[in-house]
């Protein structure tokens, strides 16, 4: 079932491109404001005019129609400016995570094959590291002082060279490569995902955006819900973006007020942090009416109640854009949305059999437009074909779909556990964890039990000043998940371990298990029976 209100695309496949759709609304609105900074705006006549001379500043240093082009720069209009430079000239942008140095900024380096960097200053001695890997670099062009610039054998040139005189677009199609933008990595080297200008371009979720929006930016450009959930969105419909340097928490109603913003993407742990904040004025004194949530918070309607927002969300994934979408005010716990058109999606078993409605599986999923999808991982056909299995793309993803065509999220398929004969989201836990006033986040891992199967071991970060108390968080969640669900082991950390994409490195929790400093309620006395003492 496809919801109503997600419309088709009235644009062809072969528009899709990112040339394309900045000439046109340099056309029909040439004059309105396509993006602010801290630093100043650029209108839509003014960017496509930019992304010219970018175009043609990186040509003049040998970049050619297919090259693929570093880009480890901040968030900020400049990294837009080269992003677009490098399309028109018909290269191919690769988005470098600005946590990255060492083996990972060498495994990218390498992995891409780019003889061209653009590099923040304060990011650049990190070449000097990487040995004979960073001899293949030709040009590395710094934003920022180049005095003294990074010794790696390349040419080393001021930001300046970018912008050269006249202009350049190269007339790409739709399926050629527009990003090579690299996976997580939470279990093995980073896989460089290759997207077509068309996949980046359907990905826009343009029925969130209306012309006269304005879109905050904190995710990260590197990352596609900066990139295209943020400034290419607000492109397609036409509106505007407004870049933040970062997520603050502290002060984000108020960078919203002050930036007009009218709409946002937040990623669940975001949208708990603002919950976790104290009340101010600034609460409900902003501009903003629309928000974006993925995942959906538990108290999502709190959210909404607070901050005078309605919400929507999403699912989306680097190799499949967004193909399940759940419109404004139809948001719940756990739902990730409906099926987006022009997408086919399947929940199947471990054989690739579809299961009943209602029953937990891993989200298959196809296009009915070509290059809609990624063309594959570069250089990696293996790779490319253990998730291409009969001809569907399998997300590893667990879910389920009601008889209303919903898709639930569940848990990372190799996340899942299985306790007492139940089979456990971590995510589900994780959620009721967070909820603890003095939690800051957890995650939830499955370890051995003594009993078969699995018991769960949460890994918690408290807040600032807070003092773990396992037996208070402990009775908390009694009264608010299954006695199945509840945590046997509790680990408290400083931080969680994340990859350069901040994404929880469950694998290295599994690898650190039941540690000395684990709290084990067993242990301790603490009884959970299948109906909690009052």
């Amino acid at each position: 079932m496809v919801l109503d209100l997600l419309t088709a695309r009235p644009d062809g496949v072969t528009q899709r491109t990112l040339p394309k759709l900045l000439d046109a609304r340099a056309s029909t609105s040439p004059d309105k404001v396509a993006l602010v900074d801290e630093a100043g705006s650029l209108t839509y006549q003014e960017l496509a005019q930019e992304a010219r001379r970018y175009a043609a500043g990186l040509a003049a240093l040998g970049v050619e129609r297919g090259d693929p082009v570093l880009l480890m720069l901040d968030n900020h209009l400049d990294f837009v400016r080269t992003w677009f430079g490098a399309n028109f000239a018909g290269a191919v942008q690769v988005p470098v995570n600005t946590a990255y140095k060492g083996v990972m900024l060498a495994h990218l380096l390498r992995d891409s094959g780019a003889k061209v960097i653009v590099i923040e200053s304060h990011y650049a001695a990190r070449l000097e590291s990487l040995g004979e890997v960073a001899a293949q670099l030709r040009h590395v062009v710094v934003r920022g002082s180049v005095d003294p610039g990074p010794r790696v054998g390349a040419s080393v040139h001021g930001f300046g060279v970018l912008s050269a005189e006249g202009g350049l677009m190269v007339d790409v199609d739709a399926w050629e490569p527009m990003g090579y933008l690299y996976t997580s990595g939470t279990t093995g080297p980073s896989k460089g995902v290759v997207t077509s200008h068309c996949q980046a371009y359907t990905y826009s979720l343009t029925h969130w955006v209306e012309a006269e929006d304005r879109i905050m930016v904190n995710l990260p450009l590197f990352h596609i819900g900066g990139q295209w959930a943020g400034v290419l969105t607000a492109l397609v419909a036409e509106g505007s973006a407004a870049i933040m340097p970062r997520f603050h928490a502290s002060t984000f109603w108020v960078d919203a007020a002050r930036n007009e913003c009218t709409q946002t993407l937040l990623i669940g742990a975001m949208a708990t942090f603002l919950m976790k904040q104290p009340s101010a004025p600034s609460d409900r004194g902003h501009t903003m009416r629309r928000m974006g949530v993925a995942p959906v918070i538990p108290d999502i309607r709190e959210f909404e109640d607070r901050f005078g927002v309605v919400t929507g969300s999403a699912y989306g994934l680097t190799e499949c854009a967004t193909p399940i979408v759940t419109p404004y005010g139809r948001t719940a716990p756990n739902v990730s949305g409906w099926l987006r058109p022009g997408f086919e999606a399947r929940i199947v078993d471990d054989h690739d059999l579809e299961v009943p409605t209602g029953t937990v599986g891993e989200l298959v999923l196809r296009t009915s437009e070509p290059w809609t999808a990624m063309s594959g991982y570069l250089g990696r056909p293996e790779a490319t074909s253990a998730v291409w299995i009969n001809q569907w793309l399998h997300t590893g993803d667990n879910m389920y779909v009601d008889e209303e065509g919903r898709f639930y999220f569940v848990d990372r398929k190799k996340d899942a556990m299985r306790v007492r004969g139940e089979n456990v989201s971590s995510y589900e836990v994780e959620a009721a964890i967070n909820q603890f006033p003095d939690v800051a986040e957890s995650a939830c891992v499955a370890v051995a039990s003594d009993a078969t199967e699995d018991d769960i071991l949460a890994f918690v970060v408290m807040r600032p000043g807070a003092t773990a108390e396992p037996e208070a968080l402990m009775r908390f969640l009694v009264d608010r998940l299954p006695y199945f669900m509840v945590p046997r082991y509790l680990d408290f950390l400083d931080a969680l371990p994340r990859t350069p994409t901040e994404r929880v490195q469950k694998d290295e929790l599994r690898r650190i298990g039941i540690s000395a400093t684990c709290w084990d309620r067993q242990r301790a006395g603490f009884v959970v029976t299948r109906e909690p003492a009052r």
